[in-house]
């Protein structure tokens, strides 16, 4: 869905660096909290790193700090057998795309 939000300051958008233990590699992602608004409540949005990695590390969403604009994300739940067979599950938001930043950028 396409919603319409803010972020508040730089304290809104975190790097996270997660580290595969199969493999030792280590990738960064991010998280950006947006204010949105009608009815106006913050929500937390994982950035996946490919996304992350296009946007500069974070650097696309440093430029829209305190400005409105759109967002497309979506609620995601996941559940599956892990390493040894052991039960993972997580739920939540993930920013999708940015349509403002992604019509420049196909432009």
């Amino acid at each position: 869905m396409i919603v319409t939000a803010r972020i508040n300051d730089l304290d809104d958008i975190e790097k996270k660096t997660n580290t595969n233990t199969s493999t030792g590699e280590s990738r960064d992602s991010g998280i950006v909290r947006l204010q949105i608004f009608n009815p106006s409540e913050v929500i937390e949005c994982r950035v996946a790193p490919d996304y992350w990695d296009s946007m500069g590390a974070g650097a696309d969403l440093k430029k829209l700090i305190d400005k409105k604009s759109e967002f497309k994300i979506q609620f995601t739940e996941r559940s599956f057998a892990g390493d040894g067979g052991k039960h993972v599950s997580f739920s939540g938001w993930h920013l999708l795309g940015i349509p403002t930043l992604d019509n420049k950028a196909g432009s």
